[in-house]
């Protein structure tokens, strides 16, 4: 016996998703700062090696959604991927099942990322040498934003949150992989 099929016109319920809460900077003077960017979008993904080129594809398809100029989307999607590449490389290295977070805010101009790991050490900007196959990742992400920081919440779920910012004068990232 089969499932009835519903009535043409009648329509599934309505799922409305909860966007979750960004982890707030404890040294932040105003806490409201997030709900201040327009334009926002999150992922949450396992801390898989595949991670960072699902959250790159979703920043993408986001940015040119929002009719972003198309050298901030492939300078967005550089920064994003080394950004998910070092939050699954610090959880892998912990230990921890965590997943990984990742926010995407912008005001039609700027983009901010912020990207979290249940991890607590700070990311460190290291020079690489030639033959390294790690290291360059902060050095892009340094090279390509206006800034970039990091942050502990202060409540649940702990861990640490780094942030990027970029604006669309920001340089050309095929420089870079040259």
């Amino acid at each position: 016996m089969t499932a009835a099929m519903p009535a043409h016109g009648v329509h599934a319920p309505r799922f409305t998703p909860v966007q979750a809460w960004i982890p707030r900077d404890p040294a932040a003077q105003d806490h409201g700062w997030p709900d201040r960017w327009p334009l926002r979008t999150q992922l949450e993904l396992a801390a898989l090696v595949t991670a960072p080129g699902c959250a790159r594809a979703h920043v993408s398809a986001v940015l040119r959604e929002w009719h972003a100029d198309p050298g901030l989307t492939d300078t967005a999607a550089l920064i994003v991927t080394e950004m998910m590449t070092n939050a699954v490389l610090s959880t892998h290295a912990h230990g921890y099942p965590d997943p990984v977070r990742m926010w995407m805010l912008s005001d039609r101009g700027s983009v901010l990322f912020l990207t979290w790991d249940a991890t607590m050490p700070a990311p460190v900007l290291a020079s690489a040498a030639p033959a390294d196959e790690h290291g360059r990742g902060l050095a892009l992400i340094d090279a390509l934003c206006e800034s970039w920081g990091f942050y502990h919440p202060a409540e649940q779920p702990g861990g640490k949150v780094v942030w990027a910012l970029v604006k669309p004068e920001a340089p050309d990232p095929s420089r870079f992989l040259a």
